[in-house]
């Protein structure tokens, strides 16, 4: 799929020239074999970063934000692609009609690789029309996930001056989407384009960290909150980050996946264990009174998904 990604890249048309910059993570496949052949191919375009050994997702991905150099950057992982030769330039535009925007936005699809579908709809799903995406990143009701799909953003270059990588990686996050994102809020508006312009494999329903059934759902989640405390540092009292609200979101995370798998044992102890008094906590200490109401309310959790 790296051919594929590339070539939806290359192909991009409009007033701009375009630089590919590739980080190639040692992966096991021919996938640099490939990546080497499209930087001889178009050396003027593609620069590929090679490793000589695996440095992960999150440095990976860092080296290769550091290497840009045009005024706006664009991001597409291996696996996904961009299916309108206009991306680039649509977003080019309505930066000159938009100044005030540092980041545009695009619509998409998903690839259901199991299905072989694909399905119209991709975050952002519903577009902040004053651009402030603060809302979302820094609500009281943040539920974990991007605002938006990073293959659908530009954003103007500039904006990376603000984003410190070695410490994403030093502090361990889980996902570098999520804090690039809400820093990128603090400090800019940001536009969309309806134009359905890329596509976004996704292998399986259940593997992303979102979901219940992923083994690394609650460190997934941890991670989460380590990042809003992050944030809260950068950002005193702009985040709505306190420790009662980290507790009772981590709370009640671990409550929902007790929920989902049917554990009441678990969820009591969970409850029992906890001393925070907040409306989420008591809620769960209510759904929690015996057996039965636990499960009535897990049968009504699963009906409304």
């Amino acid at each position: 799929t790296i051919a594929q990604t590339l070539d939806s890249i290359l192909c991009q048309k409009g007033d701009f020239e375009l630089e590919v910059v590739v980080g190639e993570d040692c992966s096991t496949d021919n996938t640099l074999a490939i990546c080497q052949e499209y930087a001889e191919r178009y050396p003027k375009q593609v620069v590929l970063l090679e490793n000589t050994h695996n440095l992960g997702i999150m440095a990976n991905f860092a080296r290769v934000m550091k290497a840009c150099t045009g005024e706006y950057v664009g991001i597409c992982a291996g696996d996904d692609y961009w299916c309108d030769e206009q991306k680039l330039q649509k977003q080019l535009d309505y930066f000159i009609v938009h100044p005030e925007c540092g980041v545009c936005t695009t619509g998409g699809y998903r690839y259901l690789v199991r299905r072989d579908e694909m399905v119209e709809g991709l975050a952002p799903w519903n577009p902040i029309e004053d651009g402030d995406v603060r809302r979302f990143y820094f609500s009281p009701d943040y539920k974990g996930g991007v605002y938006a799909m990073p293959l659908t953003m530009l954003f103007r270059r500039e904006l990376l001056q603000y984003i410190d990588f070695d410490t994403f990686i030093e502090r361990g996050f889980p996902v570098e989407d999520y804090p690039m994102q809400a820093i990128m809020a603090m400090h800019t508006k940001w536009g969309h384009i309806d134009d359905l312009t890329v596509v976004y494999r996704v292998y399986s329903e259940s593997a992303t960290f979102i979901s219940y059934d992923h083994p690394k759902y609650m460190q997934y989640h941890r991670g989460l909150m380590e990042i809003r405390k992050y944030l809260e540092e950068l950002y005193p009292g702009q985040t709505g980050y306190s420790q009662e609200w980290a507790d009772e979101y981590l709370f009640y995370r671990e409550y929902l996946l007790c929920l989902h798998q049917g554990d009441y044992r678990k969820a009591k102890q969970l409850i029992n264990d906890c001393t925070l008094d907040t409306p989420k906590v008591n809620k769960a200490r209510k759904m929690t009174a015996n057996r039965l109401v636990f499960m009535l309310f897990r049968w009504y959790k699963i009906k409304s998904i």
